[in-house]
């Protein structure tokens, strides 16, 4: 058979390659695989003989390696093998065993040859068939293990960190208000949405959506999962995390790059989404104290940052699960209270894109932002000239009491005609009436606080979604909302291209591997 395949060993974050031309299928790679680590003792042996490697090596270029199997073996390299047809992953860093790169098995409760077929195929396998032609994989589409394999047999996440008592020091010396506050009451809402929020959350969840369905993104939400704390994040991963937490509190403009462009996070343990919200990337979330010890690391920085009365807002994200602090400052006091921790990222096997986080933060992210018209100015690249034109204007005409008097430009057109006239304007001509005075610019930002894709204004998001995004592998990335553009309205489909209708390509503030991540959208015209 033709089919390649590799058989790798993963140690001390080294990989060892052992490339096969031929035969790679599970049925027979994937079992010698499974046989050879399965002997007893195997784990101990593998890790005795692949240490000596290591420690015999004195250059990369060192000579091929030979294990008692009699599988040659590469030198070891700190990169992943490429892509194979098949690959097979002893992780003994992790005591995982890996199909195609994405975890699967615990090494320390291996199943047998049959339930090892058994459980990497889909439900629609039958005797006569191929492994090869039914891997299992999510609803997302990328290879997984399936819900039916044991949970002693499935690979397990790392054992939470052990957290010092001195990182829990602020957490225990200050005011805590409660520890398991609704959203609702600390932002003083209703907890029924409203239908501005529920686009934002329909938004939100569709970006969700896409970077689990993108098979780079995916692979590394999955490689997240497998962290021992937020000191191991590499660089795209922290991008991923820090690019979900935050992308509901950015400016909601999203276009090509030469009409919109969003800066990109540069990495630091907090990154402040606004003046009043701070994020912090952690794991483990859902053990109380390493829960307890990310509160404390966003009360730290709010202390510092922070010198003025008011209420402040901090994001402990883990990817997974994420949990709202709320800190109130006064002259002589602090508190705080936070959120219990909430699912953030669906389940990969997933029937609905939907969690409790993911509304909370954009519900979290929808609050008046008194910066949004300046960060909507950043973001707009036609928009350049126009700041750098209006740059005197802006400090002294809408800033300072040198203001126009209103008289002079509308002696007779209260707030409510500006509202409305700014309903049927581009964002982009929004910025430029906002430049106009104090009364444009609050008529202005009532526009600027929809999302804006492409042109368009998202108004509603159907409760429910129309036929042809119902199968689940779509719904779970994309959707359907009423919008406007130019006083027309119309019906736009975001994160799905299969309609008969012209699409674009949204840039979106992410860049993983190097390339920049974009989203589909679609208008009926």
């Amino acid at each position: 058979m033709g089919t390649n395949g590799c058989y790798v060993v993963r140690y001390r974050n080294m990989y060892f390659t052992s490339h096969h031309g031929h035969d790679g299928y599970p049925e027979w790679l994937g079992l010698k695989v499974l046989q050879l680590i399965r002997q007893p003792n195997a784990i101990a042996t593998y890790r005795q003989v692949f240490g000596e490697m290591l420690d015999g090596l004195k250059s990369p270029s060192h000579s091929l390696l030979l294990i008692e199997n009699g599988d040659d073996f590469d030198p070891p390299t700190l990169e992943q093998p490429g892509t194979y047809a098949w690959n097979y992953e002893i992780d003994l860093d992790h005591n995982i065993f890996h199909i195609c790169n994405m975890p699967f098995f615990s090494l320390e409760c291996l199943p047998d040859d049959d339930a090892f077929i058994q459980y990497i195929t889909d439900d629609h396998m039958t005797e006569d068939d191929s492994a090869e032609d039914h891997i299992s994989k999510d609803h997302y589409g990328h290879v997984a293990c399936p819900l039916k394999c044991p949970p002693e047999h499935k690979y397990k996440r790392p054992a939470p960190p052990v957290v010092n008592n001195s990182d829990l020091v602020t957490y225990q010396s200050l005011v805590c208000t409660g520890s398991q506050v609704a959203l609702s009451v600390m932002l003083a809402k209703s907890d029924v949405l409203s239908q501005d929020e529920h686009v934002r959350v329909t938004l939100l969840e569709v970006m969700i959506g896409q970077c689990m369905y993108s098979s780079n993104i995916g692979k590394k939400i999955y490689e997240i999962e497998l962290l021992s704390d937020h000191n191991q994040f590499t660089d795209d991963q922290w991008s991923i995390a820090c690019f979900m937490a935050s992308v509901t509190f950015v400016p909601q403009m999203f276009d090509d790059i030469f009409r919109v462009r969003h800066p990109e996070p540069k990495r630091k343990e907090f990154t402040w989404v606004r003046e009043d919200t701070v994020v912090c990337i952690a794991t483990h979330l859902y053990d109380e104290r390493c829960l307890q010890a990310s509160v404390s690391r966003l009360l730290n920085e709010i202390s510092e940052q922070k010198d003025s009365p008011g209420h402040y807002f901090g994001i402990a994200f883990s990817v997974f699960q994420c949990a709202i602090v709320k800190v109130v400052k006064d002259a002589h006091t602090t508190t705080f209270s936070h959120t219990s921790v909430l699912q953030f990222l669906p389940s990969f096997y997933a029937f609905s894109p939907s969690t409790p986080g993911i509304t909370a933060l954009a519900r979290l992210g929808y609050r008046i932002d008194p910066a949004l018209f300046m960060r909507t100015m950043k973001v707009f690249h036609y928009a350049q000239y126009i700041i750098f034109e209006k740059e005197k204007s802006v400090a002294k005409g809408v800033n300072s009491s040198d203001d126009v008097p209103l008289s002079t430009i509308c002696p007779t057109l209260p707030l409510e005609v500006w509202r409305e006239i700014a309903q049927y304007l581009r964002p982009i001509d929004l910025v430029t009436l906002g430049l106009v005075s104090r009364l444009c610019r609050e008529a202005a930002l009532t526009g600027l606080r929809y999302p804006h894709l492409c042109g368009y204004r998202l108004v509603a998001a159907p409760q429910e979604k129309p036929e042809y995004l119902r199968k689940t592998q779509v719904s779970l990335r994309a959707a359907s909302f009423s919008a406007v553009r130019a006083g027309n309205p119309t019906i736009v489909d975001v994160g799905v291209k299969y309609r008969d209708i012209p699409s674009e390509d949204m840039i979106i503030p992410l860049r993983v591997n190097g390339s920049t991540f974009y989203v589909a959208f679609s208008a009926d015209l």
